[in-house]
Protein backbone atom coordinates (compact mmCIF):
# COMPACT_ATOMS: atom_id res chain seq x y z
CA UNK A 1 0.00 0.00 0.00
CA UNK A 2 1.39 3.66 -0.85
CA UNK A 3 2.37 5.55 2.37
CA UNK A 4 2.09 9.07 2.65
CA UNK A 5 4.83 10.63 5.38
CA UNK A 6 3.71 13.70 6.99
CA UNK A 7 5.96 15.50 9.38
CA UNK A 8 4.01 17.60 12.12
CA UNK A 9 6.05 20.98 13.11
CA UNK A 10 5.56 21.96 16.89
CA UNK A 11 3.07 24.30 17.17
CA UNK A 12 3.69 26.04 20.60
CA UNK A 13 0.36 28.82 20.52
CA UNK A 14 -1.88 26.05 19.79
CA UNK A 15 -3.49 27.87 17.23
CA UNK A 16 -6.12 26.00 15.09
CA UNK A 17 -5.79 28.71 12.30
CA UNK A 18 -2.13 28.63 12.31
CA UNK A 19 -0.73 27.89 8.18
CA UNK A 20 0.97 25.24 9.50
CA UNK A 21 -1.69 23.01 10.89
CA UNK A 22 -3.89 23.54 7.91
CA UNK A 23 -0.67 21.97 5.74
CA UNK A 24 -1.05 19.81 8.76
CA UNK A 25 -4.60 19.09 7.95
CA UNK A 26 -4.50 18.89 3.66
CA UNK A 27 -1.77 16.44 4.01
CA UNK A 28 -3.54 13.68 5.63
CA UNK A 29 -6.81 14.44 3.76
CA UNK A 30 -4.45 14.09 0.53
CA UNK A 31 -3.18 10.23 1.92
CA UNK A 32 -6.81 9.50 2.51
CA UNK A 33 -7.94 10.03 -0.96
CA UNK A 34 -4.53 8.36 -2.57
CA UNK A 35 -5.32 5.40 -0.39
CA UNK A 36 -8.91 4.82 -1.19
CA UNK A 37 -7.76 5.51 -5.04
CA UNK A 38 -5.22 2.62 -4.66
CA UNK A 39 -7.42 0.33 -2.87
CA UNK A 40 -10.24 0.86 -5.34
CA UNK A 41 -7.96 0.27 -7.95
CA UNK A 42 -6.98 -3.48 -6.85
CA UNK A 43 -8.64 -6.25 -8.95
CA UNK A 44 -11.52 -7.79 -7.10
CA UNK A 45 -10.26 -11.27 -5.17
CA UNK A 46 -10.30 -14.59 -7.55
CA UNK A 47 -10.97 -11.70 -10.29
CA UNK A 48 -9.39 -11.53 -13.97
CA UNK A 49 -10.45 -14.87 -15.47
CA UNK A 50 -13.14 -16.61 -16.76
CA UNK A 51 -15.81 -18.56 -15.09
CA UNK A 52 -16.74 -21.72 -16.94
CA UNK A 53 -20.48 -22.02 -16.69
CA UNK A 54 -21.40 -24.46 -14.48
CA UNK A 55 -17.60 -25.21 -13.29
CA UNK A 56 -17.51 -23.18 -10.12
CA UNK A 57 -14.01 -22.68 -10.80
CA UNK A 58 -12.26 -19.05 -12.22
CA UNK A 59 -9.72 -20.03 -15.01
CA UNK A 60 -8.14 -18.20 -17.45
CA UNK A 61 -9.40 -19.48 -20.37
CA UNK A 62 -12.31 -20.14 -22.42
CA UNK A 63 -13.68 -24.23 -21.52
CA UNK A 64 -15.61 -26.13 -23.60
CA UNK A 65 -19.31 -27.98 -22.63
CA UNK A 66 -18.21 -31.06 -21.97
CA UNK A 67 -14.91 -29.77 -19.65
CA UNK A 68 -16.92 -27.32 -17.68
CA UNK A 69 -19.21 -30.46 -17.40
CA UNK A 70 -16.33 -32.58 -16.13
CA UNK A 71 -14.42 -29.81 -14.15
CA UNK A 72 -18.23 -29.38 -12.74
CA UNK A 73 -18.55 -32.99 -11.69
CA UNK A 74 -14.99 -33.58 -10.43
CA UNK A 75 -15.84 -30.61 -8.00
CA UNK A 76 -19.03 -31.85 -7.54
CA UNK A 77 -18.90 -35.34 -5.78
CA UNK A 78 -20.73 -35.92 -2.58
CA UNK A 79 -20.45 -38.29 0.10
CA UNK A 80 -23.97 -40.51 -0.26
CA UNK A 81 -25.02 -39.73 3.02
CA UNK A 82 -24.99 -35.98 1.92
CA UNK A 83 -28.30 -37.47 -0.34
CA UNK A 84 -31.50 -38.72 0.04
CA UNK A 85 -33.17 -41.36 -1.83
CA UNK A 86 -35.72 -39.13 -3.08
CA UNK A 87 -34.23 -36.19 -4.72
CA UNK A 88 -30.78 -37.59 -6.21
CA UNK A 89 -29.68 -36.02 -9.31
CA UNK A 90 -28.86 -38.64 -11.94
CA UNK A 91 -26.01 -36.15 -12.92
CA UNK A 92 -24.33 -35.76 -9.27
CA UNK A 93 -21.81 -38.39 -8.71
CA UNK A 94 -21.58 -39.59 -4.87
CA UNK A 95 -18.80 -41.20 -3.18
CA UNK A 96 -18.71 -44.03 -0.53
CA UNK A 97 -17.14 -46.94 1.08
CA UNK A 98 -18.57 -50.66 2.28
CA UNK A 99 -16.47 -52.94 4.31
CA UNK A 100 -17.05 -57.11 3.24
CA UNK A 101 -14.73 -58.93 5.57
CA UNK A 102 -13.01 -56.14 6.97
CA UNK A 103 -11.68 -54.82 3.80
CA UNK A 104 -12.96 -51.46 2.43
CA UNK A 105 -14.31 -50.80 -0.63
CA UNK A 106 -14.31 -47.25 -1.88
CA UNK A 107 -16.80 -46.15 -4.43
CA UNK A 108 -18.21 -43.75 -7.02
CA UNK A 109 -22.11 -43.87 -8.01
CA UNK A 110 -24.30 -41.78 -9.71
CA UNK A 111 -28.28 -42.50 -10.73
CA UNK A 112 -31.10 -43.59 -8.48
CA UNK A 113 -30.61 -45.73 -5.88
CA UNK A 114 -32.41 -48.86 -5.14
CA UNK A 115 -36.47 -48.77 -4.46
CA UNK A 116 -39.41 -50.49 -4.87
CA UNK A 117 -40.84 -47.56 -7.24
CA UNK A 118 -37.90 -48.62 -9.56
CA UNK A 119 -38.20 -52.18 -10.27
CA UNK A 120 -36.56 -52.02 -13.97
CA UNK A 121 -34.10 -50.06 -12.76
CA UNK A 122 -30.57 -51.63 -15.45
CA UNK A 123 -27.39 -51.38 -13.18
CA UNK A 124 -23.66 -51.04 -14.28
CA UNK A 125 -20.66 -52.09 -12.22
CA UNK A 126 -17.44 -50.72 -13.61
CA UNK A 127 -14.20 -52.49 -12.30
CA UNK A 128 -10.62 -51.79 -12.90
CA UNK A 129 -7.22 -53.43 -14.39
CA UNK A 130 -3.93 -53.72 -12.32
CA UNK A 131 -2.46 -50.27 -12.95
CA UNK A 132 -6.05 -48.28 -11.83
CA UNK A 133 -8.15 -47.37 -10.01
CA UNK A 134 -12.01 -46.13 -9.92
CA UNK A 135 -10.46 -42.72 -10.19
CA UNK A 136 -9.86 -43.67 -13.80
CA UNK A 137 -13.14 -43.58 -14.65
CA UNK A 138 -14.03 -40.38 -13.26
CA UNK A 139 -10.89 -38.36 -14.67
CA UNK A 140 -11.23 -40.73 -18.00
CA UNK A 141 -14.65 -38.31 -18.21
CA UNK A 142 -16.14 -41.79 -18.97
CA UNK A 143 -18.27 -42.17 -15.64
CA UNK A 144 -19.41 -38.33 -16.34
CA UNK A 145 -20.35 -39.17 -19.91
CA UNK A 146 -22.60 -42.21 -18.28
CA UNK A 147 -24.11 -40.02 -15.85
CA UNK A 148 -25.20 -37.57 -18.76
CA UNK A 149 -26.77 -40.17 -20.75
CA UNK A 150 -28.65 -41.66 -17.66
CA UNK A 151 -29.81 -38.12 -17.20
CA UNK A 152 -31.04 -37.44 -20.68
CA UNK A 153 -31.77 -40.59 -22.52
CA UNK A 154 -32.69 -43.01 -20.27
CA UNK A 155 -35.06 -41.34 -17.68
CA UNK A 156 -32.85 -41.50 -14.58
CA UNK A 157 -33.28 -45.48 -15.09
CA UNK A 158 -29.43 -46.34 -15.21
CA UNK A 159 -27.40 -46.73 -11.96
CA UNK A 160 -23.51 -46.94 -12.23
CA UNK A 161 -21.26 -47.74 -10.14
CA UNK A 162 -17.35 -47.83 -10.38
CA UNK A 163 -15.45 -49.75 -7.52
CA UNK A 164 -12.29 -50.22 -6.37
CA UNK A 165 -12.47 -53.93 -5.95
CA UNK A 166 -8.19 -55.31 -5.98
CA UNK A 167 -7.89 -57.15 -9.38
CA UNK A 168 -6.78 -59.73 -6.49
CA UNK A 169 -10.41 -60.75 -5.76
CA UNK A 170 -11.68 -63.52 -6.53
CA UNK A 171 -15.24 -64.86 -7.18
CA UNK A 172 -15.97 -65.26 -3.27
CA UNK A 173 -14.60 -61.45 -2.83
CA UNK A 174 -16.98 -59.95 -5.51
CA UNK A 175 -19.62 -61.97 -4.20
CA UNK A 176 -18.84 -60.75 -0.56
CA UNK A 177 -18.54 -57.18 -1.57
CA UNK A 178 -21.85 -57.07 -4.26
CA UNK A 179 -23.81 -58.09 -0.39
CA UNK A 180 -22.23 -55.24 1.30
CA UNK A 181 -23.16 -52.53 -1.85
CA UNK A 182 -26.43 -54.44 -1.61
CA UNK A 183 -27.06 -54.05 2.47
CA UNK A 184 -25.41 -50.22 1.80
CA UNK A 185 -28.57 -49.63 -0.64
CA UNK A 186 -26.19 -48.86 -3.33
CA UNK A 187 -27.26 -51.56 -5.09
CA UNK A 188 -30.92 -53.49 -5.72
CA UNK A 189 -29.41 -57.24 -5.21
CA UNK A 190 -31.14 -58.00 -8.54
CA UNK A 191 -28.06 -59.60 -11.40
CA UNK A 192 -26.24 -56.05 -12.67
CA UNK A 193 -23.84 -55.29 -16.25
CA UNK A 194 -20.34 -55.85 -15.57
CA UNK A 195 -17.29 -54.41 -16.90
CA UNK A 196 -14.18 -55.55 -16.26
CA UNK A 197 -11.37 -54.45 -17.89
CA UNK A 198 -7.70 -56.74 -17.94
CA UNK A 199 -7.34 -58.44 -14.97
CA UNK A 200 -10.18 -57.76 -12.63
CA UNK A 201 -11.85 -60.40 -15.05
CA UNK A 202 -10.30 -63.04 -12.58
CA UNK A 203 -12.92 -61.67 -9.96
CA UNK A 204 -15.56 -62.40 -12.84
CA UNK A 205 -13.91 -65.90 -14.29
CA UNK A 206 -14.66 -67.04 -10.63
CA UNK A 207 -17.85 -66.36 -10.06
CA UNK A 208 -18.46 -68.59 -13.37
CA UNK A 209 -15.57 -71.46 -11.61
CA UNK A 210 -18.21 -71.13 -8.19
CA UNK A 211 -21.56 -72.17 -10.52
CA UNK A 212 -19.67 -74.88 -12.54
CA UNK A 213 -20.72 -77.30 -9.28
CA UNK A 214 -24.17 -76.21 -9.17
CA UNK A 215 -23.51 -73.17 -7.79
CA UNK A 216 -25.86 -70.26 -8.64
CA UNK A 217 -23.69 -67.10 -7.56
CA UNK A 218 -22.91 -66.28 -11.64
CA UNK A 219 -26.93 -66.06 -12.47
CA UNK A 220 -27.54 -64.08 -8.81
CA UNK A 221 -24.77 -61.26 -9.60
CA UNK A 222 -24.06 -61.26 -13.36
CA UNK A 223 -26.89 -59.92 -15.90
CA UNK A 224 -24.63 -59.10 -18.34
CA UNK A 225 -20.43 -59.67 -18.79
CA UNK A 226 -18.76 -56.41 -20.36
CA UNK A 227 -14.53 -57.99 -20.79
CA UNK A 228 -12.25 -55.80 -21.80
CA UNK A 229 -8.99 -57.68 -22.91
CA UNK A 230 -9.66 -59.90 -19.81
CA UNK A 231 -6.11 -61.87 -20.43
CA UNK A 232 -7.52 -64.88 -17.68
CA UNK A 233 -10.03 -65.73 -20.48
CA UNK A 234 -6.88 -67.09 -22.74
CA UNK A 235 -5.70 -69.77 -19.98
CA UNK A 236 -9.46 -70.45 -18.63
CA UNK A 237 -11.24 -73.56 -18.86
CA UNK A 238 -13.71 -74.27 -21.41
CA UNK A 239 -16.27 -75.42 -18.96
CA UNK A 240 -15.56 -71.68 -16.77
CA UNK A 241 -16.03 -69.76 -19.75
CA UNK A 242 -19.15 -71.66 -20.60
CA UNK A 243 -20.76 -71.03 -17.72
CA UNK A 244 -22.03 -67.79 -18.50
CA UNK A 245 -23.68 -69.34 -21.89
CA UNK A 246 -25.34 -72.05 -19.75
CA UNK A 247 -26.74 -69.69 -17.64
CA UNK A 248 -27.69 -66.92 -20.38
CA UNK A 249 -25.53 -64.15 -19.97
CA UNK A 250 -24.84 -61.94 -22.92
CA UNK A 251 -21.07 -60.83 -23.43
CA UNK A 252 -19.32 -57.68 -25.40
CA UNK A 253 -16.07 -58.18 -25.55
CA UNK A 254 -14.33 -55.22 -26.31
CA UNK A 255 -10.17 -55.13 -27.46
CA UNK A 256 -8.00 -52.23 -29.11
CA UNK A 257 -6.55 -52.40 -32.43
CA UNK A 258 -3.20 -52.59 -31.35
CA UNK A 259 -3.82 -55.42 -28.11
CA UNK A 260 -2.95 -58.27 -29.70
CA UNK A 261 -3.42 -60.47 -26.43
CA UNK A 262 -7.03 -58.71 -25.73
CA UNK A 263 -8.10 -59.85 -29.63
CA UNK A 264 -7.20 -63.01 -28.33
CA UNK A 265 -9.63 -62.85 -25.61
CA UNK A 266 -12.29 -61.56 -28.07
CA UNK A 267 -11.70 -63.93 -30.50
CA UNK A 268 -11.89 -67.08 -27.48
CA UNK A 269 -15.43 -65.87 -26.27
CA UNK A 270 -17.14 -65.35 -29.57
CA UNK A 271 -15.70 -69.00 -30.55
CA UNK A 272 -17.18 -70.36 -27.23
CA UNK A 273 -20.49 -68.12 -26.25
CA UNK A 274 -21.06 -66.33 -29.23
CA UNK A 275 -20.17 -63.08 -27.76
CA UNK A 276 -20.39 -59.87 -29.32
CA UNK A 277 -17.18 -58.58 -30.12
CA UNK A 278 -16.13 -54.99 -30.89
CA UNK A 279 -12.47 -53.67 -31.80
CA UNK A 280 -11.73 -49.76 -31.33
CA UNK A 281 -8.73 -47.67 -31.70
CA UNK A 282 -6.01 -48.13 -28.83
CA UNK A 283 -4.02 -50.03 -26.59
CA UNK A 284 -4.70 -52.61 -24.07
CA UNK A 285 -6.60 -49.76 -22.00
CA UNK A 286 -8.62 -49.30 -24.70
CA UNK A 287 -11.69 -47.64 -22.76
CA UNK A 288 -9.23 -45.04 -22.13
CA UNK A 289 -8.09 -44.02 -25.40
CA UNK A 290 -11.36 -44.31 -27.20
CA UNK A 291 -13.94 -43.11 -24.24
CA UNK A 292 -16.49 -41.67 -26.15
CA UNK A 293 -16.58 -44.95 -28.50
CA UNK A 294 -16.61 -47.34 -25.37
CA UNK A 295 -19.43 -45.64 -23.94
CA UNK A 296 -21.61 -45.48 -27.12
CA UNK A 297 -21.30 -49.83 -27.28
CA UNK A 298 -21.84 -50.27 -23.81
CA UNK A 299 -25.10 -48.46 -24.11
CA UNK A 300 -25.83 -49.69 -27.60
CA UNK A 301 -25.14 -53.57 -25.92
CA UNK A 302 -27.37 -52.97 -22.84
CA UNK A 303 -30.16 -51.11 -25.17
CA UNK A 304 -29.85 -54.47 -27.82
CA UNK A 305 -29.99 -56.90 -24.76
CA UNK A 306 -32.97 -54.54 -23.38
CA UNK A 307 -31.64 -53.84 -20.11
Amino acid sequence: MAMVSVRVHGNDSGSGGNPSSRVVYAAILAAVAITAIYLLSLPSEGGGGKVAEGSGAATGEEVSPRTALHQGMMAGSKNKEQLDETDVDPLTITQGSVTYEGKALPYYHCGPLPSQDNPDLTELVLLHGAAFTKEDWKTSGILDMLCDIDNEEDEGNLSISALDLPVSADGKDLGLAFDALVADNVLSGRAAAFVSPSASGKAMLGLAELSKSGGAELKRIVKAWIPVATGSVVKAEEATILQYKLDSIPILAIHGDQDAMGKKVTERLKQLNGAKTVELSGRHPVYLDSPEEFVQEVMQFLDEEGF
